[in-house]
């Protein structure tokens, strides 16, 4: 019996120490999956933050000093635990950020693991534009990014058409473009483009249906119906709708036809229109926008950037 007894309790301990092992494996690949789960929440948050700081930081560049404050400001207002996150800019269109949090768990925590993300974003100049309207803005009237103070300041952009070349702004057919300045839309399409048209692509009602692209050139259009097209423009006032308008850096009277190499963004003010046969023109302000749902194009430069921009996340 003495030996009996004294073999059933070795056999006890060994089960019991087994039990210890196993229960030590199961509560060691519990917690590896809650630190897993945990880690991977942590760093997709922080990801987000990144992407979403880089995004609210790159509408302000080329300002840079706002743009760190903005991209700073976001992660820590919208993101909770987000350290401040370092800001870099790699070139004058590009922001990049990296944020960090440190991440919860049962064992995580003892090492203190952190969570890291970057993440870059680029502001580019659009080379194709969506809802333009049919109104072409002179390079040496618009707002150049290079001179910020010019952009929310009163100005008044005038159209001559006895006198193309020295007009600030001008009429222009949207339907077809040209390498050369030879373009000739009614010609081309067979359609005569009437004021009416004009008034509704003014009012987006509607919007001139194709992406417009930059470095072709424009007929212009003159002796068209200035009542439609006064309409179109005090409509547009009265709605408070921002108009991006193609901007122009030489005028060919011959054809006549105007180059576009950029786009600029304009909002007319209420009354702010005169639009009779003796005299064109327009009171409002230039300001800047953030174009969507465009391609990126060139970065952003102080020749071809009048404030309208795309920004994408390229990292």
């Amino acid at each position: 019996m003495s030996a009996l007894s004294t073999r059933m309790r070795s056999d006890s301990g060994q089960a019991m120490l087994f039990m210890v092992f196993a229960l030590m494996g199961f509560v060691g690949m519990v917690s590896l999956v809650v630190d897993g789960g945990s880690w991977l929440r942590t760093q997709r948050q922080v990801q987000t933050a990144a992407d979403a700081a880089a995004l609210a930081g790159a509408q302000d560049i080329p300002n840079q000093t706002n743009a760190r404050t903005t991209a700073i400001n976001y992660a820590q207002q919208n993101f909770s635990g987000i350290a401040a996150p370092a800001i870099t800019f790699p070139s004058a269109g590009e922001i990049d950020v990296v944020a960090q949090r440190p991440v919860s768990g049962i064992f995580i925590p003892a090492l203190n693991a952190t969570a890291r993300a970057h993440a870059r974003a680029q502001v580019s100049v659009p080379s194709m534009m969506n809802n333009v309207a049919p109104i072409a803005v002179k390079t040496t009237s618009a707002c150049i990014i290079s001179d910020p103070t010019c952009f929310e300041r009163t100005v008044t952009v005038s159209f001559t058409e006895s006198q193309l070349a020295s007009s600030a702004i001008g009429l222009v057919d949207l339907r077809c473009q040209s390498a050369t300045s030879s373009v000739n839309c009614d010609n081309s399409t067979g359609i005569n483009l009437g004021a009416s048209t004009l008034k509704d692509w003014i009012e987006c009602n509607p919007c001139f249906p194709n992406a417009l692209p930059a470095n072709k050139w424009y007929s212009v259009k003159t002796g068209q119906n200035t009542g439609p097209i006064q309409q179109g423009l005090n409509n547009a006032a009265d709605a408070r709708r921002i108009l991006i308008f193609p901007v122009f850096d030489v005028a060919d009277a011959s054809v006549p036809s105007f180059h576009v190499i950029a786009w600029a963004a304009f909002l007319i003010d209420v009354g702010g229109v005169q639009w009779s046969p003796s005299a064109k023109s327009i009171t409002g302000h230039f300001t800047t926008l953030i174009a969507t749902d465009l391609a990126a194009g060139d970065p952003i430069s102080g020749a071809t950037d009048y404030g309208v921009h795309v920004i994408t996340l390229t990292q």
